[in-house]
């Protein structure tokens, strides 16, 4: 993927500014895409810091792996930043004066936070100075922004421009500029936005590359040096001074704002713009709209809130780790590793916490933690990675500790208000929500570095409305806007539209009438008991030398018309061989004949056989899109040739097991797409009790190296 942005846009857009000396420009290349060019195009460094040489272009700063800073401890934010600091200084040979801001989200306490780490500004969207009521005819110059006196100042990127260049011919934007000086010169107006836009957005290679775009802009700026002035950030803080203070409320571009809010609050929030707009309103009233916040993806979407919980669970664990090491190194007579009470040691060597830090860090990039036309939470391998190194950084923090040990805990990790109950071991970790049927939402392969259940569920989306019914449309050709009418990128996607009653999680309970089909269990319909979603008392366990946790429920089930009561006890264990074993023993209240049903949705990155093959009991093995039915399954096993591991399930008694794939609807910069989230595997044991009889089954996980890889 990077490779293919720098061969169409990155190195062509360099060409370009090599070719026109005159014309400055101010660069931000993110920290995993400056690790990317270390590696496969160290050139490229070398160029820019020859235009840095020159006067040419301005190197912002930032934070290095494009975190959104608001959404993560300030002690990481400043990290990070400086980090970049040091990075630009060492490659280009200029300490950063000014940052990028990832995504632009803005909290008014960042200026504190961006202050405290050396940067002096930043580029904002228009929009953000708009909410806080500045008028258009002011937004031609640097403002600042203050916090507990800690100051930075703010530019404000026009909207104007990011949506003409490179879309609009030259001309237009010249015209746009002219209308700007015809206020008096020192007025300062700022184009930025993401170099995607200049090879990589559908169509736009070949028109501002091959058709010679580019070229034509740069050279009409050329061309008219005697009115308009290329500067960097940094020349307009030395020679401009700013427009006065600016209280801009917390915020992002208008699209990000929009695409924060609610599913039912969008739909309405589009609504009224087109209201606006049909009555040649909108520029009026639209700087009054502000939509949503960042924040709010991590209420629409709980995978994007468990991420973010599991990384401050995880940057807690460094920072106390530092902070031990920090007061052991004070004390003078420290001769013996200090150790816990459990008596395993307790201090991190400090290049294993330099070590875990860098894997906390970019297990911050924003990208995999939002959904929007850009943002990838519904992109199962930026999900993965971000487990990926949350996970690694946990196992470094804690490798101190050395040999086999365990830990229960229990605590409101996702701040829903009630608990849950997180199993840790040397091998594994369970994250179990007794509150959401007793489910199990987090199963870290530590081994491997791997979250087996770093899924996502279906979730009702706004531009789902926009999907016709059997649609046959295709991609469009051409040079477009990414925020243009939605594009269909195959036939179908409206039954991959709507909304999950649950989330893909693992050991969810469901009660289905015996005649119950498949189709009806795929499409969440089939169910006819209160567990799934339910709530569970629980406690702590340990038997055998392992943890756990034992949960109860006593619910309805109506399988024939009448509702019988029905008591559940689950029981979740870590295991020995580094998995994880769900008990349950079921018993009847009430006399019914149902089939109970355990679901488990895995994540793996690819349903396709070369890559990830499913059977049973060593039988015939296909691909993880078929839809499989296993008779008298004790053992499936999934081979994962990607990460080169096998994931067995063993079930016992041996039921009938249902698999289908789990795929969404999403949209992204190319248009609606099938993406594959997760395997669903459904273990169906029917149940026919009098009153008071009861039945037990186990439905076990292990996970081992795969032979032959």
């Amino acid at each position: 993927m990077f490779r293919h942005a720098y061969d169409h846009s990155y190195l062509p857009v360099l060409e370009a500014m090599e070719r026109f000396p005159d014309i400055k420009f101010v660069l931000h290349n993110s920290g995993p895409l400056l690790e990317w060019y270390e590696r496969e195009a160290p050139d490229y460094l070398e160029r820019v810091r020859s235009l840095v040489d020159r006067g040419q272009v301005e190197v912002l700063g930032g934070a290095f792996y494009e975190p959104i800073i608001c959404s993560i401890p300030e002690r990481d934010a400043i990290g990070q930043m400086h980090m970049m600091s040091d990075y630009v200084e060492d490659r280009f040979g200029r300490v950063p004066r000014g940052m990028w801001l990832a995504e632009r989200v803005w909290e008014p306490r960042l200026a504190k936070t961006i202050s405290e780490a050396g940067l002096e500004y930043l580029p904002l969207d228009d929009y953000e100075f708009r909410l806080a009521g500045i008028e258009d005819e002011d937004l031609v110059g640097p403002y600042i922004a203050e916090e507990q006196g800690f100051a930075v100042r703010v530019f404000p990127i026009s909207k104007r421009l990011r949506y003409a260049i490179p879309f609009a011919e030259p001309e237009e934007t010249l015209e746009a500029l002219r209308g700007v000086s015809e206020g008096g010169g020192g007025r300062v107006v700022v184009f930025g936005d993401d170099g995607e836009k200049f090879g990589v957005w559908p169509g736009t290679y070949d028109h501002v590359h091959r058709n010679g775009w580019l070229s034509r802009f740069l050279q009409m700026l050329t061309d008219n040096r005697d009115w308009i002035r290329t500067v960097t950030f940094e020349d307009v803080i030395d020679e401009v001074r700013p427009l006065g203070r600016a209280y801009l409320p917390t915020s992002s571009y208008p699209e990000m704002m929009e695409w924060a809010l609610p599913t039912p609050a969008r739909r309405s929030y589009a609504r009224l713009l087109k209201k606006l707009e049909s009555e040649g309103t909108r520029d009026e009233w639209g700087p009054f709209l502000s939509g949503g916040t960042w924040k709010g993806f991590l209420s629409k979407y709980g995978e994007s809130n468990l991420m973010v919980r599991k990384m401050m669970r995880v940057s807690e664990k460094i920072a106390t780790a530092c902070r031990t090491s920090e007061m052991l190194d004070t004390l003078e007579e420290h001769t013996v590793p200090a150790t816990t009470a459990d008596g395993c040691q307790s201090i991190v060597e400090p290049d294993v916490l330099d070590r875990a830090r860098r894997e906390l860090w970019m297990g911050q990039c924003n990208c995999a933690y939002w959904h929007g036309v850009f943002g990838g939470l519904y992109l199962p391998h930026l999900r993965t990675a971000i487990y990926d190194h949350l996970i690694r950084a946990e196992r470094l923090v804690e490798s101190a500790r050395g040999g086999r040990w365990d830990h229960v805990e229990v605590v409101d990790h996702d701040l829903d208000g009630r608990d849950e109950v997180i199993l840790e071991s040397n091998a594994v970790n369970v994250y179990v929500a007794p509150s959401r049927g007793g489910s199990i939402f987090e199963l870290d392969v530590r081994n491997v570095d791997w979250n087996a259940l770093a899924t996502m569920a279906r979730h009702a989306e706004a531009y789902h409305d926009e999907i016709p019914d059997d649609s046959d449309e295709a991609c469009g050709d051409g040079v477009r806007n990414i925020h243009d009418a939605l594009v269909l990128k195959e036939k179908g996607l409206e039954k991959l539209a709507g909304l999950d009653g649950n989330p893909a999680a693992a050991a969810v309970d469901h009660f289905y009438p015996s005649g119950v089909t498949r189709s009806d269990v795929e499409s969440g319909c089939g169910d006819v008991g209160d567990f799934a979603a339910g709530e569970y008392e629980f406690e702590r366990g340990r038997r055998d030398d392992t943890i756990g946790v034992v949960m109860r429920r006593t619910g309805r089930v109506d399988a024939g018309g009448a509702p019988c009561a029905v008591r559940v006890e689950k029981r979740v264990w870590l295991t020995f061989a580094g998995g994880a074993r769900v008990e349950y023993e079921i018993t009847a209240i009430e006399a019914m004949n149902a089939v109970f049903g355990s679901e488990w949705n895995l994540s793996f990155l690819s349903p396709e056989k070369e890559w990830a093959r499913i059977g049973a009991d060593g039988g015939e093995e296909s691909g993880l899109r078929k839809r499989r039915a296993f008779e008298d399954a004790e053992l499936v096993t999934v081979d994962d040739r990607l990460r080169g591991h096998r994931v067995t399930v063993r079930c016992e008694p041996a039921p009938e097991v249902w698999t289908w794939p789990l795929d969404t609807a999403s949209h992204s910069e190319g248009g609606l797409e099938r993406v594959f989230q997760a395997l669903t595997l459904v273990a169906r044991w029917p149940l026919e009790l009098a009153a008071g009889e009861s039945r037990s089954f186990s439905v076990e996980l292990a996970f081992s190296e795969l032979e032959g890889r």
